[in-house]
């Protein structure tokens, strides 16, 4: 779907306001093993829910990650005709929990190798392979049907196939409708400057924005704390993003005040002591309590983490103690708790 050439260049994540939008633009080639902090950096800092894309394309891993980054952090994407999105930038804009594209903003071809990659018939064959079936994966995980990259597979590396907005609908790559956006960013000329785009005629039958869940304040409120607890991401960078969408700008941290920044840092910080990590709450122990917008979920968790590079491994068990905001999308605006053993 996308090609694995390394780009020359790498990527930029520019933050940029239109009207009422705020988004962080993504820009270059995505190369091999790049850093993604500067998104996490880009986005806490921020606070934009949107991400856009001028891209055409790089290695596809790095690609995925940074759309299950995108994904993890709770934020949108969108494409506007301007700009462009293609071969493995595709990918990364399929992480947006809500996807908006102008047609002929989205590109998409066959997965090959760079030229200057030396390897067998037999492990280039076996390496498409899997690349296959990691992208088919991510586009299943993504909520984008796998046809699509049957649709790639058609178009070598020196083409490209740019998706039509009914296809795009068809194949579940956009969700939402493009005017959404061209409405918050406005249409006064600085807006087109700001954003780089110039807004696409109204689209017929474009799929209609989903409304959020009706779910009960505890029972939403405790899936945010045993998700943040129990399923933290392995990857540092997406759990940083896993943080960035589930916590309110400022929060009571352990008995201080302190801006999401300052949480990522910390955060960050132990992610990188300790890169393995596992939690399990005791289920008995946990209470939620909901009143005044407000709910909080308190217990106790066994964990253990580990450091084979420092060939270190801890474990015990600890209480903790979140407030949050209540309502279908709780965020964390207080955490606390402690070692016991």
């Amino acid at each position: 779907m996308i090609a694995l050439t390394q780009g020359a260049w790498g990527l930029e994540f520019n933050t940029k306001t239109a009207g009422s939008l705020t988004f962080v633009m993504v820009t270059g080639e995505f190369e091999a093993n790049e850093s993604l902090a500067g998104f996490t950096n880009a986005v806490s800092q921020s606070g934009a829910k949107y991400v856009t894309f001028d891209s055409s394309g790089g290695n596809v891993e790095t690609a995925i990650e940074l759309g299950q980054m995108i994904r993890a952090a709770g934020l949108n994407t969108f494409q506007l005709r301007f700009t462009e999105c293609a071969s493995a930038c595709s990918l990364a804009f399929m992480g947006g929990v809500e996807r908006m594209a102008d047609p002929g903003s989205i590109g998409v071809h066959r997965a090959s190798f760079s030229d200057e990659a030396s390897m067998s018939a037999g492990d280039a064959v076996a390496g498409i392979q899997v690349l296959t079936a990691h992208i088919i994966t991510y586009l299943t995980e993504m909520g984008v049907d796998p046809k699509l990259l049957a649709m790639a597979l058609s178009y070598d590396r020196s083409d490209m196939r740019y998706l039509s907005s009914s296809e795009m609908a068809d194949l579940h790559v956009i969700t939402s409708d493009i005017e959404r956006v061209l409405n918050a960013a406005g249409t006064a000329p600085a807006t087109q400057e700001a954003t780089q785009v110039q807004a696409a005629p109204p689209q017929a039958a474009r799929p209609q924005t989903a409304q959020p869940p009706v779910v009960e304040p505890e029972a939403a409120a405790l899936a945010v704390v045993k998700e943040l607890i129990e399923q933290q991401q392995p990857i540092e960078h997406m759990a940083i993003g896993q943080v960035v969408a589930t916590y309110a700008p400022r929060v009571n941290y352990y008995g201080k005040m302190k801006d999401l920044t300052e949480i990522v840092a910390d955060k960050r910080g132990y992610f990188q002591r300790w890169p393995e990590r596992g939690y399990r709450i005791r289920n008995e122990s946990v209470m939620v309590t909901c009143a005044n917008d407000r709910c909080m979920v308190s217990g106790t968790y066994d964990w253990i983490v580990r450091n084979v590079v420092r060939n270190k491994q801890a474990k015990g068990a600890a209480r903790f103690n979140y407030t949050l905001t209540s309502g279908a999308y709780p965020k964390v605006v207080a955490e606390g708790g402690e070692v016991i053993r």
